[in-house]
């Protein structure tokens, strides 16, 4: 019933040009200002073969815009597909999770700090609409994004280029969350692939 939900609600989203043009503008919105005012510091320091792996959220939000639009015309590839579902369910979690992590030691949360929050959880409930229209593939599929969000996690905390943490968000705690995250999307990504076809 929930999964019927689910794909009905992506249904709807592409074959609506008004939706569908919102998801879009919304996803480069967020790709942008999230890559300019969050990871525009950092990206400008680090090394270019870094820059794939340093901004998390805005690479999932721009990822987001491609699938709606390569998904509404019939020609999005299921790597593609499952790639952005986990990067979108991925960050936007893991967002969430800094953002609690922030506020249960810091008391206070500041407005750009609950905008940030709440586009999360956009990002987060984008990710699992597009996780229902990830097919059964060839084991390679989930191997390779799975490989691709472990190197994300070696280069951020292996190498140091993890997000900007605040003041109650330690190293230890981005990485725990960060490295589960991984490991629990790898498995139910495993799975999606190999689930019979609907």
């Amino acid at each position: 019933m929930a999964g019927r939900l689910l794909d009905d609600m992506l249904a709807l989203i592409v074959r609506r040009p008004a939706l569908l043009w919102l998801a879009v503008v919304a996803n480069l919105l967020g790709a942008v200002i999230g890559g300019i005012y969050w990871y525009g510091p950092m990206l400008l320091r680090s090394p270019w073969w870094s820059w794939v792996f340093i901004p998390d959220c805005p690479l999932a939000a721009l990822l987001g815009a491609i699938v709606l639009l390569l998904y509404r015309s019939g020609r999005a590839p299921q790597w593609l597909i499952a790639l952005t579902a986990f990067a979108c369910i991925k960050y936007g979690t893991w967002t969430i999770l800094f953002w609690l992590r922030q506020w249960s030691g810091a008391g206070a949360a500041y407005p750009v700090e609950l905008l940030l929050f709440v586009t999360h959880i956009g990002l987060l409930a984008e990710g699992v609409l597009f996780s229902r229209a990830i097919a059964p593939a060839r084991p390679a599929t989930g191997v390779l994004v799975s490989l691709f969000f472990v190197a994300s996690v070696i280069v951020d905390y292996g190498l140091g280029f993890h997000p900007p943490l605040v003041s109650h968000v330690s190293r230890a705690d981005a990485f725990a969350a960060a490295a589960l995250l991984t490991a629990l999307l790898s498995i139910a990504l495993w799975r999606a692939t190999r689930r019979p076809a609907r």
